[in-house]
C-alpha cells in the first residue's frame, strides 16, 4: 500500500514537472515570439531611421546649394541695383531703405540722370523672392535701354514704353500668356527749375510741404497688363525748396504686426512721414527702419519686400 502510494506521488510529480515544462515552453516561444517580433520592428525602424537620415542629408545638401545660389543671386542683384551715394550726388539729403522679404527682392528702384534731368523709379514686381527677382532684373535692365538708349525722359512715355516691353517678354506670338508685372512710380525732378513730372502704375507718390501731405496717384494699371490703346499720363507740378518727395512699394503699409497684428495702413505711414518730415533723411531712414521692425516684432515675419526712398528738394 505504502508502495502505491509512493508511485501515485511519483507520477503525480512527474506530471506536475512535465506540466510545468510544458507551461515553461509555451510561454518561452510566446516571450521569444514577441522579442523576436520586436527585433523585427526594431529593425525595420532601425533602417527607416538610415533611409529619413540619408534623405536628411541630401535635403540639407540640396538647401545648402539652393541658399549658396540664392546668395549670389543676391549679390548679382545689388550689383544690379544703383548704390545710395548716386542718389546723394545729385539730392544731398536723401535716403533708401530697402528690405527685402527673403534673400532676393521683388522691389527694386532706379536712378538716372538725363538731359539735365534726374529721374527715380521705384518699383514692386509680381511676386517676392525668385519670381519677383527675376521681373525685377528685366524691369532695371528694360529702363536703361528706355531712358539712357532712347532717351525717352518723360514719365508717362517711359511708363508706355516699359509696358511694351513687358508685355513683349510675356507673349508668344503676339498672346499674353503670364499675367505678371509691376506697380511703379517715376518721377523726373528738374532740379534747376523746381518741377516735378510724375507717372505711376498703381503707385503714388507723396509730397510733404509746410507740414501738409500731398499725395499725387498713378493710373490704376499694372504694368504688362494694360492695351496699346491705353496711355500713362503725367502729372506735372512745382516743388518749393524744402518739399520731401516719398517713393515706395506697398511692403511697407501692409506689413501686419503691432499689439492686435493688423496691417501699419497706409493712414498711419502717412502720419510717421509727417511727423518725421523735418529730419535729416539719414534720420529718417532709420526711424522707419525702426518703425516697422518693432511693428513686425518677435511674432510675425515680414510678408513683403519693403522699399522707401525719401528725397529733400
Amino acid at each position: 500500500m505504502i508502495a502505491s502510494t509512493d508511485k501515485v506521488k511519483v507520477i503525480g510529480l512527474l506530471v506536475y514537472t512535465a506540466t510545468a515544462a510544458i507551461i515553461i515552453w509555451i510561454l518561452t516561444r510566446m516571450y521569444y515570439k514577441t522579442l523576436l517580433k520586436i527585433f523585427l520592428k526594431l529593425r525595420k525602424r532601425e533602417s527607416e531611421l538610415r533611409e529619413i537620415n540619408a534623405r536628411l542629408l541630401e535635403l540639407e545638401y540640396r538647401t545648402k546649394n539652393i541658399t549658396d545660389s540664392l546668395v549670389y543671386a543676391r549679390h548679382i542683384q545689388d550689383a544690379m541695383l544703383p548704390a545710395e551715394s548716386h542718389l546723394k550726388n545729385n539730392f544731398a539729403d536723401s535716403f533708401v531703405f530697402f528690405q527685402p522679404r527673403d534673400i532676393v527682392s521683388g522691389d527694386f528702384y532706379w536712378f538716372g540722370h538725363q538731359n539735365g534731368i534726374n529721374i527715380i523709379a521705384g518699383a514692386d514686381c509680381t511676386g517676392h523672392g525668385v519670381p519677383g527677382a527675376l521681373i525685377s532684373m528685366l524691369g532695371h535692365n528694360f529702363l536703361n535701354q528706355i531712358i539712357k538708349n532712347e532717351n525717352i525722359t518723360q514719365p508717362g512715355f517711359i511708363l508706355d514704353r516699359l509696358n511694351d516691353l513687358m508685355k513683349n517678354v510675356f507673349s508668344i506670338d503676339g498672346s499674353q500668356f503670364l499675367r505678371d508685372g509691376m506697380d511703379i512710380s517715376i518721377c523726373a525732378v528738374d532740379t534747376s527749375k523746381r518741377k516735378l513730372a510724375f507717372a505711376g502704375a498703381l503707385s503714388s507718390v507723396y509730397i510733404i510741404a509746410d507740414g501738409k501731405l500731398n499725395e499725387i496717384k498713378g493710373d490704376r494699371m499694372f504694368l504688362g497688363a494694360k492695351s496699346s490703346a491705353f496711355s500713362f499720363k503725367t502729372v506735372e507740378m512745382d516743388l518749393t525748396d524744402g518739399a520731401s518727395l516719398y517713393m515706395f512699394s506697398d511692403g511697407y503699409a501692409d506689413q501686419f504686426g503691432g499689439p492686435e497684428n493688423k496691417k501699419f495702413m497706409y493712414r498711419r505711414f502717412k502720419y510717421l512721414l509727417t511727423t518725421i518730415n523735418n529730419l535729416p533723411m539719414s534720420q529718417q531712414k532709420l526711424i522707419l527702419s525702426d518703425t516697422i521692425n518693432k511693428w513686425i516684432g518677435n511674432n510675425n515675419t515680414q510678408i513683403d519686400d519693403i522699399l522707401v526712398i525719401g528725397i529733400k528738394i
